[in-house]
C-alpha cells in the first residue's frame, strides 16, 4: 500500500478516536475539517519541498491539538524519520528535538500537570529521540554499506577480478578518452609466452598467481603508465605519455625484452603503437599494437621452430654418428683379433685372409651406403614412366625369382603414368622393396605390384606373402641401422623413405604377422610432350 493511503487512514483512525474520546466537545467540525486538509496535504505535488514540509508541520500541530491525543506521535515519528533521511545529521537531529519540544507542549495542553504525567511525557520524548539517534546510526550504516557494494561494483565492472588490473573493455574506454583528449600516448600490448603450458606442470591456480605476479611486476616497472590493463587470457597493456617517441620506444622495448625475462623467467612477445605517427583513432592505433604484436609472435615461432629444426639433425646426425661408429666398430674388432693372432703365428695371417677380407668388403659396403644416405645427391629429374621401371626391375630380378621359386605379378595401368624422377634411384627403391618382400617369403610367394592413377598422385603397391612384420616394429623400420635380419646394415628402407622424400611423395606400410606386407607409394604425377625412355 502506497504511503500517503497510510497516512490517510491513520489519520482518519487518529479522528474517529478523538471523536469517540470527546462526543461533546465544541470542537469537532474544526477536527475533521483539519484532518481532511491535513490528508489532503499528502497528496500534494509539492510534498518534497521544504515550504511545504514546514506547512505539514503546522498542519500536525494543528491537528495534534485539535485531537488532544497521544497517537498522534507516530506522526511525528514518521516526520522525524524523513528528515533523517532528507538532511544532513545536525539539521535532522535539530529538526527531531523541536519536533518532540512540540509534541511535549501540545501533550501538556490536554494533560494534567503533574509529575506522573511529566515524567510520561519526558520518557516519550527521550525515546523518541533515542529511536531517531539510532534511526540516524542505522541508515549511515546502510549508507556506508550500500557505498562500499556500490564502489565494488563499479570496481568489478571495470577492473579484472584476479589482476586487480583495468579489464579489456575499460581499456578501451579509457584509450577512447585519451585519444578524444589529444594526448601523445604510445599503447603497448604483450603476450607471455608459453604460459598456457604451464597449465600442466603448475596447475590452474600456479598459472593464476604468476598473471597476478606480471600484472604486480609491470605497474612497478612502469609507475608513470596512464593505463595498465589486462587485455585477455595471458595478454596486457600498457599506455604510456609518449613525448619523445624514439626514447618511449628503447625504454619499452629494453625493460620487456630484457629486464622482464630476468625477473620473472617468461618471455613475452610485444606490439607497440604510437598517437598520432600510427593513427588518429582508437582502432586504428590497437590495430597497429596487435599487427605489430602478432608479427614478433611469428618471427618468434619461426626461431622457435629453425632451433628446433636444428636440434633435430643435431640428434639425428648424433644417432647416425653412434650406429655408424657401432657397425663399424665390430669388424674393426674383428680384424685386429685377427692381426693379432698373425703376429703371434709369425704374421702367417693365410688362414684368416679370407675372414678378414670379409669383413673389409662388409666395412666398404656398410660407408658406401652411409654415404649415399647422408650425403647430399645432385639429380636431375625428367618425366618419365613408372610402369617402364617397374618392368625392368621385374627382368632384373627374373633369374632370382626364378631360382627361389616366387612369382611377381605386376597390374598395370593402360595410360603411361608419368612422373619427375631420378631413374636410377627409383630403380634402387624399387629393387630394396621387391628384394626384401623375397627374402621375407621364406617359402615361394608371390610378390604382387599395383600401380594406379588417381588425379594428381600415382599409387604404387607392393604386396608380398611373407611372414609380416610385427605391430610394434612397424614404427622403426625406416630408422637408420634397424634392421630384424641376421645380415645387413639397416639402412635399405632408411633410404628408400628418403629417396621418396627426395620426389615429394609419401610410402607407408601395413603388415599383419604371417600373413604379408603391404609398402604403399604415392608420388606426383605429369604430362610431358616428349617421348619417354629409359
Amino acid at each position: 500500500m502506497n504511503l500517503r493511503w497510510i497516512f490517510l487512514l491513520y489519520i482518519a483512525i487518529v479522528c474517529f478516536f478523538s471523536l469517540i474520546s470527546h462526543p461533546s466537545s465544541a470542537q469537532a467540525p474544526y477536527l475533521i475539517a483539519f484532518s481532511f486538509i491535513y490528508a489532503l496535504s499528502h497528496f500534494s505535488k509539492h510534498e518534497a519541498s521544504p515550504v511545504f514540509r514546514y506547512m505539514q508541520y503546522g498542519l500536525l500541530i494543528g491537528f495534534h491539538y485539535i485531537s488532544a491525543t497521544d497517537w498522534c506521535l507516530p506522526l511525528y515519528l514518521v516526520y522525524m524519520a524523513q528528515s533523517i533521511g532528507r538532511e544532513r545529521k545536525i539539521t535532522a537531529i535539530t529538526t527531531s528535538f523541536l519536533l518532540m519540544i512540540l509534541f511535549s507542549a501540545i501533550a501538556f495542553s490536554y494533560r494534567p500537570a503533574n509529575l506522573p504525567e511529566l515524567s510520561n511525557v519526558i520518557f516519550m520524548v527521550a525515546s523518541c529521540l533515542l529511536l531517531a539517534l539510532l534511526f540516524r546510526n542505522y541508515l549511515a550504516d546502510m549508507e556506508k554499506q550500500a557505498k562500499v557494494l556500490t564502489d565494488e561494483k563499479q570496481r568489478l565492472t571495470t577492473h579484472d577480478a584476479l589482476t586487480g588490473l583495468y579489464n579489456y573493455e575499460e581499456f578501451h574506454r579509457q584509450v577512447e578518452k585519451l585519444v578524444e583528449a589529444n594526448r601523445t600516448i604510445a599503447i603497448t600490448l604483450l603476450d607471455c609466452k608459453d604460459l598456457k603450458s604451464l597449465n600442466t606442470t603448475n596447475g590452474f591456480q600456479g598459472v593464476n598467481n604468476i598473471l597476478r605476479q606480471v600484472g604486480q611486476l609491470l605497474r612497478i616497472m612502469f609507475p608513470e603508465a596512464l593505463l595498465v590493463a589486462r587485455y585477455g587470457g595471458d595478454e596486457f597493456a600498457i599506455v604510456l605519455e609518449s613525448g619523445d617517441m624514439q626514447h618511449t620506444l628503447n625504454t619499452t622495448t629494453q625493460l620487456l625484452a630484457s629486464e622482464f625475462p630476468k625477473l620473472t623467467g617468461i618471455e613475452i612477445n610485444f606490439g607497440i603503437a604510437f598517437y598520432p605517427f600510427d593513427g588518429y583513432t582508437k582502432d586504428d592505433l590497437i590495430f597497429v599494437a596487435e599487427k605489430s604484436l602478432y608479427t614478433m609472435k611469428r618471427e618468434s615461432w619461426l626461431k622457435r621452430e629453425e632451433h628446433m629444426l636444428r636440434s633435430e639433425k643435431l640428434r639425428v646426425v648424433g644417432e647416425l654418428a653412434s650406429g655408424m661408429a657401432h657397425e663399424i666398430r665390430n669388424p674393426l674388432t674383428t680384424i685386429k683379433g685377427f692381426l693379432q693372432l698373425s703376429k703371434a703365428s709369425q704374421y702367417n695371417i693365410e688362414p684368416w685372409y679370407e675372414l678378414i677380407m670379409d669383413e673389409i668388403n662388409r666395412m666398404s659396403m656398410l660407408t658406401g651406403e652411409f654415404l649415399q644416405f647422408s650425403k647430399p645427391h645432385t639429380s636431375k629429374y625428367k618425366a618419365l614412366s613408372i610402369q617402364v621401371c617397374v618392368e625392368r626391375v621385374i627382368s632384373l630380378l627374373d633369374s632370382e625369382s626364378a631360382r627361389l621359386g616366387h612369382r611377381i605379378l605386376f597390374d598395370r595401368p593402360n595410360e603411361p603414368v608419368l612422373m619427375m624422377m631420378d631413374q636410377d634411384k627409383i630403380l634402387q627403391l624399387l629393387l630394396n622393396l621387391v628384394k626384401n618382400a623375397f627374402e621375407a617369403m621364406p617359402e615361394q610367394g608371390l610378390v604382387h605390384i599395383r600401380l594406379t592413377h588417381n588425379g594428381a598422385q600415382a599409387v604404387l603397391e607392393i604386396t608380398d606373402t611373407g611372414k609380416g612384420i610385427p605391430k610394434e616394429e612397424l614404427d622403426q623400420i625406416f630408422l637408420p641401422f634397424y634392421t630384424t635380419k641376421d645380415s645387413g646394415t639397416g639402412l635399405g628402407l632408411s633410404i628408400c623413405h628418403k629417396i621418396i622424400q627426395d620426389h615429394e611423395g609419401t610410402i607407408e606400410v601395413e603388415s599383419i604377422a604371417g600373413e604379408g606386407t603391404k609398402f604403399t607409394i604415392s608420388v606426383p604425377v605429369v604430362t610431358a610432350e616428349e617421348p619417354i625412355g629409359v
